[in-house]
């Protein structure tokens, strides 16, 4: 019972939250990275680039 409770719970919670303001980022800021959209900064500034890629 408790189980059903929390999964029916859960899954209204989701798809509201879903339909107000998506759970997604855009095409975009998934290619460029959430830690540059949403930071402004790469997170492994190492490993990218001419530096430390090996590129």
């Amino acid at each position: 019972m408790i189980f059903a409770w929390v999964f029916v719970a859960s899954f209204i919670t989701w798809y509201v939250i879903k339909m107000i303001m998506g759970v997604r980022v855009s095409e975009e800021e998934e290619y460029t990275g959430l830690d540059l959209t949403e930071c402004g900064m790469e997170a492994y500034p190492e490993f990218t680039g001419t530096m430390g890629s090996g590129k």
